[in-house]
């Protein structure tokens, strides 16, 4: 499994991780540092034995997995349909619509190449999760871009060229960097480079201005202070987006040459060729020209265009759409009726949820019972009950919209508690209320001590916005877009 592979999986972990989940990478020959890697992110790493088919491994781990998401490019059609029947829930994560059709609950390509007409015969039931917005990229992309100015003279580069660079591109760079005087370079050596030496004696030459480093955990400091990179076709590309870092590619497998040609013609990077046509003084002279002052506006267009392609959020958006589809195994909501609301004044009366409202006063029946009468007339508000599967009434969803943003109310029914229905109806209201256009922003005021109902929010993909003033008393406010 390539590094690429690895990279993205542990971006997908850690956004499952942050919803509340628990994941385990069942993977073969996985090179040892990739596996610590795996390991100190708190994923479970699972070797079977290599004389144990990869299909039976895998359908039996699928089989008791709330999803199993399949990466790589020796998965074929059976292997995947094996899989999806075994599975609840399953994601393929596809870059080059090898399969035959698609029978995934959700398949995802993040690359810029990505089609739907490439997935035209899949499944009624399959989402596709396409583009850069959906880009597996780990929590140390999520931050804040730097501001970058394309205008200062270059002379700081990092060069990354993936987890193994087979055929020793990173010497032919580090050529190119020996012509360049000007130019300090930064250059990663992939986990799996076995040319670690070799590249370190070559970099001698150019007397400390190129500094081989090794594995680096968290790129984005790296990529922060670089003006420029050298990049390979592969993951690192949507990385490289998301800081606003003006790349120079060279491709180095051939599933790389459509993505570099894309990201080349829509003026997102540039383009230096493929590897075995690029000799180190054309690297040389490619790479003088894109750091040249005749190169500022294409740099900045660079900048520019690849923040808007990539915000770093992709894993988040992806787990997202996989708990929503879990939560609509849970439940559904309807719209309530006159019949709801001597329930819902139940609800509301119970301590536990006046304890943790703005108003603690308890509800008498004559106040309600016009109070619901009006929220329903009123078109400004959405009154929904959540229930099980089973029919049974578990909760209500109350909201209440001006100028396109909706207030969330939510209660769950104390009988139902502890079941973990609170962030599945959270999901399944809100995804309806934004798919339907009646808000375009969804807000939840919340009680500081109230540290359930923060969880449920954000484990909804809510994030926290400015305090506000309720009646007097603070509330945390958490937005959802």
């Amino acid at each position: 499994m390539g590094t690429g592979h690895i990279m993205r999986c542990i971006a997908l972990a850690q956004a499952w991780q942050d919803v509340g989940g628990e994941v385990s990478l069942l993977a073969r020959e996985l090179p040892e540092t990739l596996g610590d890697r795996v390991q100190r992110e708190g994923i479970a790493l699972i070797q079977p034995h290599r004389d144990i088919a990869d299909v039976e491994d895998t359908c039996t781990a699928a089989a008791e997995a709330d999803w199993v998401v399949v990466d790589g490019y020796q998965f074929d059609t059976a292997f995947a349909d094996r899989v999806c029947s075994a599975a609840k829930h399953m994601l393929f994560v596809d870059d080059l619509g090898q399969l035959d059709h698609y029978a995934a609950s959700l398949v995802l390509n993040q690359n810029i190449t990505a089609d739907s007409s490439t997935y035209a015969n899949h499944a009624a039931h399959t989402r596709l999760l396409l583009g850069g917005q959906h880009a597996l990229l780990r929590r140390e992309f999520r931050g804040t871009a730097p501001r970058r100015d394309a205008i200062t003279p270059i002379e700081r580069v990092l060069v990354t060229l993936g987890g193994s660079d087979p055929d020793n591109v990173t010497t032919k760079v580090i050529d190119a960097l020996l012509l360049l005087p000007q130019l300090h370079a930064k250059v990663i050596v992939g986990a799996a480079n076995p040319r670690r030496e070799e590249l370190a004696r070559h970099c001698l030459q150019a007397g400390g201005r190129i500094e081989l480093l090794p594995p680096v955990e968290n790129m984005v400091p790296l990529m922060d202070e670089a003006q420029i990179a050298i990049s390979a076709g592969g993951t690192s590309v949507l990385e490289l987006a998301s800081r606003g870092l003006p790349t120079l590619l060279i491709a180095i497998a051939d599933n790389q040459l459509a993505i570099c040609e894309t990201m080349r013609d829509r003026g997102l990077m540039a383009y230096a060729g493929w590897h075995t046509d690029v000799s180190p003084a054309a690297l040389a002279l490619a790479l003088d020209e894109f750091s040249s002052k005749t190169a500022i506006p294409q740099r900045a267009q660079f900048i520019e265009r690849g923040l808007e392609l990539v915000d770093g959020r992709g894993a988040i958006r992806v787990a997202r759409e996989m708990l929503a589809l879990t939560a609509q195994c849970l439940v559904r909501v309807r719209t309530a009726t006159m019949n709801d609301a001597r329930r819902v004044l139940d609800w509301a009366n119970d301590p536990v949820t006046r304890s943790v409202s703005f108003n603690q006063t308890q509800i008498t029946w004559s106040n309600h019972e016009p109070w619901f009468t009006r929220r329903l007339a009123d078109a400004s508000c959405l009154l929904l009950i959540g229930e099980d599967l089973q029919g049974n009434a578990v909760g209500m969803v109350r909201f209440d919209v001006a100028n396109g943003i909706a207030t969330i109310s939510i209660n769950i029914a104390p009988e139902h508690r502890q079941r973990g229905l609170g962030t599945a109806l959270i999901l399944v209201a809100c995804r309806g209320a934004l798919a339907s256009g009646a808000a375009n922003q969804i807000r939840a005021l919340i009680k500081p001590e109230n540290t359930a109902s923060q969880r449920a929010f954000q484990r909804a993909g809510f994030t926290p916005s400015d305090d506000e003033d309720v009646a007097g008393q603070r509330a945390l406010c958490m937005v959802l877009n």
